[in-house]
C-alpha cells in the first residue's frame, strides 16, 4: 500500500493526533473488518467465528514474521507486548546463576518482571555500559541472554542492535516501540512487539516471534490454550479478543516500509521546531531515525502541560519517572506518523507556548 493510500485509509479525527507511541490511528478498513468479525460471533458463537477467521490470522502472522525474515509459524499471539515478554522469559531455557544483560532504559514494567524472576530463578541481571542518550556501549563477556527495547517509550533513540546480534550472546528483543517505526534486524532470538502503536491496529492484541532454532527449547507453557499446535501458536492467549487479531492481520499486510522516511522527516521537523518553546528542551538529537520526540522542562509540568494540550486537541503524551530507571524527571512526548503535516507541527508549537505553566 501506498504511503498515501495508507494515510488517506485513517479513521478521520478532528485531533491532531501526535501520540502513536502510545495508540496509533486505526485503519477504516481495520475498523470494518473489526465490527464484521464481532457481528459473525453475534450470529454464529465466538468459537465458529475463530475458526472461520483462521486463515485471515494466519496470513497475518506471516506478515509479521516477515518483518524480520521468518515466517507465521514463529509468531504467536497474545493481549500485548507486555505478557509475551513475561511468557518468553518464563519459558526461555535458563539455569540458576544465568546472567542477563539489560540496560537502565529498559521499560519499567519488563523491568519488574525481570527482577522478579531473576529473584525467583537466581539469575544475575548485569547492566550493560551506555552512553549518555542511553544506548549500549559494550556487551560484557559471559552473558546468556541480553533484552532491552530497540527503541525505549521514553527517549526516541536505537539501540545497536546488529553490534548485540554479532556477539552472538542470544537477544530477546522488545520491539513493541520499533515495529513500525524503524528498521528491526532478523536474527534475534525472540521480539515481543505490540499492535497499537506503529503498526496502527487495534489495542489488545501483542505478538511474539521466536527463531525457530528455539522452539524445541522452549517448554509448553502453563495453560490448555494451544497445546493441540506443535508450532508456536501453543504459546497463544486462549481467551481473547479475536476481532483485535483479525484487525491486526489486515494493519500488519498493509503496513509498509515506506512510512518510515516519512515519519521520521515529520519527528526531525518537530524536533528542530519544538527545541527551546516556552523552556522545553529537546532531548533526541535532531537526527536520529525514530519518530519520537521528547521533551524536558526544569519547572513546567509534563502531565499538566499534556492535560491542557489535549483540551485544545493535540493527543499527545507525558510519561513517569516510572516509566524507566534513566527517567530523571517527568517528560513530554510527541509521536510522529506519516499522516502528520507541517502545519500540525506548527499548531502544536503555538499550543505549548500557550499551554507551559
Amino acid at each position: 500500500m501506498s504511503v498515501s493510500a495508507w494515510v488517506t485509509d485513517r479513521v478521520s479525527t478532528d485531533r491532531v493526533h501526535l501520540d502513536v507511541a502510545a495508540c496509533g490511528r486505526i485503519s477504516q478498513a481495520a475498523l470494518e473488518v473489526e465490527v464484521a468479525h464481532l457481528q459473525r460471533e453475534a450470529e454464529v458463537g465466538g468459537y465458529v467465528a475463530e475458526a472461520e477467521a483462521e486463515a485471515t490470522v494466519t496470513r497475518g502472522r506471516e506478515a509479521l514474521g516477515a518483518m524480520v525474515g521468518l515466517d507465521g509459524s514463529a509468531v504467536f499471539l497474545s493481549e500485548g507486548a507486555a505478557p509475551v515478554f513475561a511468557a518468553l522469559l518464563a519459558a526461555w531455557p535458563l539455569e540458576r546463576g544465568a546472567r542477563i544483560g539489560v540496560v537502565p532504559s529498559e521499560y519499567g514494567g519488563n523491568a519488574r518482571v525481570l527482577r522478579s524472576k531473576a529473584a525467583v530463578r537466581g539469575w544475575e541481571l548485569v547492566s550493560m555500559p551506555v552512553d549518555p542518550l542511553g544506548r549500549i556501549a559494550d556487551v560484557p563477556d559471559g552473558l546468556d541472554l541480553v533484552t532491552f527495547p530497540q527503541v525505549p517509550s521514553q527517549r526516541g533513540i536505537t539501540q545497536p542492535v546488529e553490534d548485540v546480534l554479532a556477539t552472538g550472546v542470544p537477544l530477546l528483543l522488545d520491539v513493541a516501540q520499533s515495529l513500525g517505526q524503524v528498521e528491526v534486524p532478523p536474527g534475534a532470538a525472540a521480539y515481543a512487539g505490540t499492535s497499537r502503536k506503529w503498526l496502527c491496529g487495534p489495542r489488545g492484541v501483542g505478538f511474539g516471534i521466536v527463531d525457530p532454532a528455539w522452539h524445541d527449547r522452549l517448554p509448553d507453557p502453563p495453560t490448555l490454550g494451544g497445546l493441540e499446535h506443535s508450532d508456536l501458536r501453543r504459546f497463544d492467549s486462549s481467551e481473547t479478543h479475536v476481532a483485535g487479531r483479525v484487525g491486526l492481520a489486515l494493519a500488519a499486510r498493509t503496513w509498509s516500509p515506506a512510512l518510515l522516511p516519512v515519519l521520521q522527516a515529520a519527528s526531525a521537523a518537530a524536533r528542530v521546531l519544538l527545541e527551546g518553546v516556552a523552556g522545553w528542551q529537546v532531548v533526541e538529537p535532531v537526527e536520529e531515525p525514530t519518530g519520537i520526540t521528547t521533551l524536558r522542562h526544569e519547572s513546567a509540568d509534563a502531565f499538566a502541560t499534556r492535560d491542557v494540550l489535549v483540551k485544545e486537541g493535540f493527543v499527545v503524551s507525558a510519561l513517569p519517572t516510572s516509566r524507566a530507571d534513566d527517567v530523571d524527571v517527568p517528560l513530554l512526548r510527541v509521536s510522529t506518523a506519516a499522516w502528520v503535516t507541517p502545519g500540525d507541527l506548527d499548531a502544536l508549537a503555538a499550543a505549548l507556548e500557550r499551554c507551559t505553566r
